[in-house]
């Protein structure tokens, strides 16, 4: 039989008690307790598993007997003195199992055995799989217990303003046709949260978790609340891009990642995406059923209504106070540590740049397309500055310093395949830095005739 712990017994004795319960508390007279015990053998009552059964004349007097004697204690189930102690092997070979699932947790108990039989650890030819088990839940050493013992002490993350630390990561939403695509596909949710006020600084939904997404999310973030001081995000590939790390220098803040295997340090935002399964995703499932919902750009619209009316106005259990309230008392207590730039300057940190050579023909290739540049560049390493939304127009750079736009010469892709997805405001602020770039250096920067290696062979430049 199963060992029972206390809970366990006193539950079996409480089912007993309801049984004899008519037999107490009032006088009976010659007889009538012998035919009240016959007519409780003849209902149904529960067992110990939940079930109904009949119980025998001599069951019900021995609990009537057993609860006069000792109480309600003399129901509960007794336990075997030999029971939990080791029979089936030797105490020894116990302890080196336990040591062995200490080290290997991840092993069953059946490669626990067939190590220590290997071993030759005296017992170990006695163990049977459910036997060993049975310690093992008995000691508290079984996998699922494991499992559940906290390896280490984890401190609330204490954050003294606002916007000092961003949280961002990504959730997996529900599915939306993609006409692109001509298929349903999964949105995903990217987010970034401050862990001071708990404001939403700006989230939005994806078909993808691409680093293009991501900067997206964070581009769009600093141009309404300021640059943080620190942005904690995933260890994922995606959060340790080259790109990222140049775009936290120029704006002068901090990238730090979860360590490896323990998220917690996002639980803040782990908790809101929490929020949005059992509050807006039932509320977006509607939307998109009934097809009042139809497009990605119609999804982020609902969503930042949602955020706005309902979560940043909503009292917050933490807080005491709305997000927005806080954001509010964070201002008048001098607790407001975002940084403001002007958008030119984040817009244009924000530039994807790669390094490209120039060949002989005073030529740079890039995602497929040619493009002719300044001559005096041939032969060095240039760095290329571009919207990925519009790869006709490219700024060139050598050692800092502007040079010259790039002349398309031959374009096959027009847009990085990657940004294809993003919302349309991101391509048109992009363009907008990327005509500023080209004002502030015109007449700075002299004429400089190219080598037009299109001229040179009599072909016409596909543009």
């Amino acid at each position: 039989m199963k060992n029972l712990d206390d809970d366990e017994r006193s539950r079996i004795a409480m089912l007993r008690y309801e049984v004899i319960a008519p037999l107490l508390n009032r006088p009976l007279p010659r007889g009538a307790q012998n035919n009240l015990i016959e007519d409780l053998t003849s209902q149904m009552h529960l067992d110990a598993k939940n079930c109904l059964v009949h119980l025998g004349k001599r069951t019900i007097e021995r609990y009537l007997s057993q609860y006069k004697k000792f109480g309600l204690n003399g129901l509960k189930p007794k336990v075997r003195k030999e029971q939990g102690s080791l029979k089936a092997f030797p105490s020894e070979a116990l302890t080196e199992a336990v040591k062995l699932r200490l080290d290997q947790p991840a092993l069953s108990a059946d490669s626990l055995i067939d190590i220590l039989r290997s071993q030759a650890i005296p017992g170990a030819e006695l163990m049977c799989v459910s036997t060993l088990n049975r310690h093992f839940r008995r000691l508290g050493k079984d996998r699922p217990a494991l499992k559940r013992i906290i390896k280490k002490r984890y401190r609330l993350l204490s954050v003294e303003g606002a916007h000092v630390l961003w949280i961002c990561d990504v959730w997996d939403g529900p599915y939306l046709f993609d006409e692109v695509k001509d298929k349903n596909r999964r949105l995903r949710l990217v987010a970034i949260l401050d862990s001071f006020t708990r404001m939403i600084v700006h989230a939005e939904f994806y078909f993808n978790e691409s680093r293009p997404c991501l900067e997206d999310t964070l581009l769009k973030g600093i141009l309404k609340y300021g640059v943080c001081e620190r942005y904690y995000v995933d260890n994922a590939k995606v959060f340790r891009s080259d790109h990222l790390k140049r775009i936290a220098a120029e704006l002068g803040f901090m990238v730090q990642h979860t360590r490896v295997r323990e998220p917690q340090g996002r639980g803040k935002l782990e908790r809101w995406f929490r929020t949005v399964a059992e509050k807006f995703e039932p509320l977006l499932k509607t939307q998109i059923n009934s097809k009042k919902v139809t497009t990605l750009a119609e999804v982020n619209h609902y969503l930042a209504a949602w955020i706005e009316t309902r979560y940043h106005a909503r009292r917050h259990s933490t807080l005491k106070m709305s997000p927005r309230e806080s954001l509010e008392q964070a201002k008048l207590s001098g607790l407001l540590n975002s940084r403001r730039l002007d958008s030119q300057t984040i817009q244009e940190a924000f530039l994807w740049r790669e390094k490209r050579h120039v060949s002989s023909l005073a030529a740079v290739k890039i995602y497929g397309n040619l493009y002719e540049v300044d001559e005096a560049l041939m032969g060095k390493t240039v760095e290329l500055r571009f919207n990925p939304y519009d790869l006709k127009q490219i700024l060139v750079y050598y050692e800092g310093i502007f040079r010259c736009e790039a002349r398309p010469y031959q374009m096959r892709n027009f847009t990085d395949k990657r940004v294809s997805e993003r919302q349309t405001e991101s391509q048109i602020s992009l363009d907008d830095v990327m005509k500023s770039i080209l004002e502030e250096h015109k007449g700075a920067v002299l004429e400089r005739p190219y080598l037009s290696f299109a001229k040179a062979l009599g072909v016409k430049p596909n543009v």
